[in-house]
């Protein structure tokens, strides 16, 4: 347990006490039968005060953001422990304590010590790039200092998918050179597994032997997230961060790259038609359905380096257990995940400078204790259910892959993950969106807890976006667990509300209480998640994938019969 701000310790001792919890019932039931089904006996009263409570708490300018390995997250992380353990949920970290400490290598970029030359191999002509305007060069979480000279090769997206038959690294021999490829992934490929396959593009440029990656802006991800954003907010040089392995070493799924760098559209233009290319063409290709973009040689090679201030800090999962009264199915644990860190003070504002992450994601970390609160005041479920908040998912979910790689519980025990991540509660919600519901039974789960509550169940309003694959249970999802990302839906306003949240507060320091939130309508999102909670914990055979889904293949997780 780390220390918290000082001020902050009289704060966390006099917040809103929860309710006591019922006492443990010591019933059981019997594991078979048919599907449990919600029914009107089953009743979840939400307290919105409480939730404000919470989320006044956790978004204030106090906690200075809540980043990762800061005095503000720890006192985040005490006062979420704190709650829990009024409420009488057990703790369900490491050494009888609610915390789980991830180690982190944290990284700042060194601005002034970077460097970035492309010159013409026969020739050796430099390449007129200009720094902030064409390109920017990342840190390193792995390197205090790196620094590479090599030929470049361009992969098109970068992409290998073997289920598609599509090895963009076919025919090209990367060892030992820095790649240049596309940033995004190709149109057509269905939205989840396309950003499953995006996310392994540096993993497997790694394992091909390459040494530095160069991704060049396309029109489609400039319109998404603009290079001007990169250089403008200064988010290159806040902390880069990964965890570390037991022997000190930082976990990476891609160990042999030294150097990155980012080229705007300008810049990719330049280095291409330097090279003889149609620039137009290429990305004309790589906009069309498919992405049938070729990779090749180009003429050029690249001086690179980057430093980066490296020192390590610790930061808490925090995570309690609600023991199931089944004394078979109590072994099988539903669990429930929300991040609890932001990305703390930014440098590019100039007047409010704290992103406080009201909805993204105190609002996440608010509805799981309400959760727990209510289900502790009825009959304990049959199965266990854990309420695990986890550190650093904005700096690449990492508190869920340390929790993954190392469970407090033994690993087959979770059987079933519900992820709230940053619901827009600005309106009056009348559904809810559950990304990868379509790919295992906790579907039926959340269309019974929507139906009840006069609700429906809405398809995914952002499939361009892979969203499934972008948040804390896609760490669970990697380990074969069943999974789903929670959030509210498009109807009633909703369309307007995430419209507004993403062009004006998203991890900006608008983020925060004045942001018009409902309560009501934070209290209902938490009742439905009680539902959805109690339904999973209670059915009669655990969370399955889909038979032949993509990603229980993936990861050998378990799958209904085949019919």
């Amino acid at each position: 347990m780390k220390p918290i701000l000082p001020a902050l310790v009289s704060a966390i001792v006099l917040a809103t006490a929860c309710q006591p919890a019922t006492e443990d019932s010591t019933s059981s039931s019997s594991s078979t039968g048919t599907e449990v089904e919600l029914t009107s006996e089953v009743s979840l009263e939400p307290d919105a005060d409480l939730i404000q409570a919470h989320m006044t708490f956790l978004a204030s300018d106090d906690l200075l953001g809540r980043e990762a390995g800061t005095p503000g997250y720890d006192a985040a992380a005490a006062y979420v422990a704190d709650q829990l353990a009024q409420m009488g949920v057990a703790p369900a970290g490491t050494d009888g304590t609610y915390f789980q400490t991830v180690p982190l290598q944290r990284g700042y970029r060194s601005p002034e010590n970077l460097s970035f030359g492309v010159r013409d191999i026969e020739s050796g002509t430099a390449l007129g790039l200009e720094s902030e305007v064409d390109y920017v060069v990342s840190g390193s979480t792995s390197f205090e200092e790196s620094s590479v000279e090599a030929e470049l090769v361009f992969v098109g997206f970068g992409v290998v998918a073997p289920d598609l038959g599509r090895d963009d690294y076919a025919g090209l021999d990367v060892d030992g050179k820095v790649v240049v490829m596309l940033s995004g992934t190709p149109k057509g490929i269905q939205t989840e597994e396309r950003a499953y396959y995006g996310s392994r593009k540096s993993s497997e440029a790694s394992k091909r032997g390459a040494v530095g990656v160069i991704t060049l802006q396309t029109p489609t991800r400039e319109r998404v997230y603009a290079f001007s954003r990169l250089v403008n907010e200064g988010r290159l040089d806040s902390a880069r961060m990964n965890w570390l392995q037991p022997d000190g070493t930082p976990f990476s799924r891609a160990p042999g790259l030294q150097v990155a760098a980012f080229m705007s559209l300008d810049g990719g233009r330049k280095l291409m038609e330097a090279a003889g290319q149609d620039f137009d063409a290429i990305m004309d290709a790589a906009e069309a359905e498919g992405g049938a973009v070729s990779g090749f040689d180009l003429p050029f090679t690249v001086a690179m380096s980057q430093e980066s201030k490296i020192d390590i800090v610790e930061s808490d999962n925090v995570i309690g257990l609600i023991e199931g009264r089944d004394p078979v199915m109590k072994d099988e644990i539903i669990v429930l995940t929300a991040h609890l860190d932001h990305i703390g003070v930014s440098q590019s504002f100039l007047e409010d400078r704290i992103n406080n992450g009201a909805l993204d994601n105190a609002a996440g970390v608010a509805t799981m204790l309400e959760v727990a609160r209510m289900v502790l005041e009825g009959e304990r479920p049959k199965r266990s259910l854990m309420l695990l908040f986890v550190t650093a998912e904005e700096k690449g979910l990492l508190g869920a892959e340390y929790f993954a790689q190392n469970p407090t519980v033994p690993v087959e025990r979770l059987v079933g993950n519900v992820n709230l991540d940053m619901p827009v509660l600005t309106y009056e919600f009348e559904d809810v969106v559950a990304f990868g519901a379509d790919r295992s039974t906790i579907a039926d789960a959340v269309s019974s807890a929507a139906e009840k509550m006069d609700m429906v169940l809405s398809p995914d309003p952002f499939p361009d976006q892979g969203l499934f694959t972008r948040s804390d249970h896609f760490r669970l999802v990697e380990i074969g667990v069943p999974s789903i990302f929670l959030a509210t839906g498009f109807a009633n306003g909703g369309e307007e509300a995430w419209a507004t949240h993403f062009a004006k507060h998203y991890h900006r320091p608008a983020d925060d209480l004045n942001n018009s939130i409902s309560y009501v309508a934070a209290a209902n999102f938490a009742e439905i998640n009680g539902y959805i909670a109690l339904t999973l914990a209670n059915a009669d055979q655990r969370p399955l994938w889909r038979a032949g889904d993509f990603f229980a293949k993936q990861f050998n997780g378990p799958q209904e019969t085949a019919e």
